[in-house]
């Protein structure tokens, strides 16, 4: 479970100008990111709202990870004990879920991430956009690290079944970077493209005569980074060292680093030919279908596991499994939304992408938002399909409900 106690996401802003748009006639002004989602105009002016939309899906599903995370395992000192042997069909459905949503979502949001990193650094120059991000990066992550985090962490303790409990206070894990560590990430990544623009020159120009990666590419990626990926996450030692620092969100996910690395800079690649507008339709469904396969093969697996009572056993082996599978599915889900959230861009409308810009907040206060929705409901235990219902639908609108009106503070908006 290692690698999914602490999956993150915040596709982080450039800049934070009002980007004028049209959208069925109307001007509409959404507070934006420029960096990351807020520099999403077309060459006709209209916004790309989109990316936002599909930033404000990814923060849900990251939401509603945390809070399954409870049941087979804990987050953030919170963990709510079930039976599970007497609910196997809940047990075997939330590991899916777990394996499954970790195959796309932070690949998703690194992909968005590196994106609108190039266009950002040549409008900015390299100096200023490090200063941006810096304190872009530098402030939320400082507040989520001393403030939420360990504060979550002493609430979390006082819930039933917490592995915080028998803790003395000189024991608490307490600066743990936690879900905070995509941040760490996220600005290496930068550095590392800056670095790039600083020794070859800034350049930026779109040029769509360079075809989209066809199906040959995507296999050889994916197989490659399969096998990285397994290798990877056989270095349990590491990440189980790692995961007692104080760097333990990257105890979590460090096997996943040059997967996250390679989309981040594929993004960067993509945002020079506008790949992600230019999908190929078909090759996109084909990939659908096999990824839907594999899921669907996944969760059979885990149903029978469960209802044999060795999930836990064999969870090892199971997570080897996955990690092989994760390019294969991921690919296929992410090009998926990509294309559909593309196409039906209207359907989510203006009030799912202020949902995205408002994002990157709603991950930084999650962590304290649900351990206080969990606290209540672990305490009364209910059935593990409502408890988890009705917390996943808290956390994500209590979160982004908050974020939404403290943007409207215009000291606070300037930073998340």
């Amino acid at each position: 479970m290692a690698s999914l106690t602490h999956t993150k996401f915040s596709v982080l802003s450039h800049s934070r100008e009002t980007i004028p748009s049209i959208l069925k006639g109307k001007i509409l002004k959404i507070p934006g990111e420029a960096g990351s989602m807020g520099d999403q105009q077309t060459k006709t002016g209209k916004r790309v709202l989109f990316f936002d939309q599909i930033k404000a899906l990814m923060i849900a599903l990251v939401i509603a990870v945390h809070v399954l995370l409870t049941f087979v395992g804990s987050f953030m000192g919170v963990h709510i004990s079930t039976s599970g042997s007497s609910h196997p069909v809940f047990g075997g459905f939330a590991v899916w879920l777990l394996f499954f949503c970790n195959s796309f979502f932070m690949y998703m949001l690194f992909l968005l991430s590196g994106y609108f990193v190039p266009r950002s650094v040549h409008k900015k120059g390299v100096t200023r956009y490090l200063k941006d991000r810096l304190l872009r990066i530098g402030i939320p992550f400082l507040a989520g690290l001393l403030l939420i985090n360990n504060a979550s962490m002493l609430i979390a303790r006082l819930s039933p079944a917490s592995p915080l409990a028998e803790l003395s206070w000189n024991q608490l894990p307490f600066n743990r970077v936690g879900v905070l560590w995509f941040l760490v990430v996220l600005f290496v990544f930068d550095l590392f493209y800056c670095a790039w623009v600083a020794l070859r020159g800034d350049y930026f120009s779109v040029d769509t005569s360079v075809p989209t990666p066809r199906l040959r590419s995507w296999l050889i990626s994916a197989i490659v980074l399969a096998i990285i990926e397994v290798v990877m996450t056989t270095r349990a030692d590491l990440w189980a060292a790692l995961g007692r620092s104080q760097l333990d969100g990257l105890g979590a996910q460090g096997m996943h680093l040059f997967t996250y690395a390679f989309l981040f800079f594929l993004g960067c690649k993509a945002s020079f030919h506008r790949w992600l507008e230019r999908l190929d339709a078909h090759l996109v469904l084909r990939w659908f279908r096999f990824s839907f396969v594999l899921a669907l093969s996944l969760l059979a697996i885990c149903l029978v596991l469960s209802f044999n009572n060795s999930l836990s056993n064999e969870f090892g082996r199971l997570s080897l499994l996955t990690s092989f599978l994760n390019p294969f599915i991921g690919w296929g889900v992410i090009a998926y939304l990509l294309l559909w959230f593309q196409r039906n861009e209207n359907r989510g409308g203006e009030w799912l992408a202020v949902a995205g810009v408002d994002s990157f907040g709603a991950y930084i206060i999650h962590p304290i938002v649900l351990v206080i929705v969990l606290q209540p409901i672990g305490l009364i235990g209910f059935n593990p399909w409502f408890t988890a219902l009705t917390a996943i639908a808290l956390g994500i609108v209590i979160s982004f409900g908050i974020i939404h009106q403290l943007r409207r503070i215009t000291t606070i908006a300037s930073v998340i």
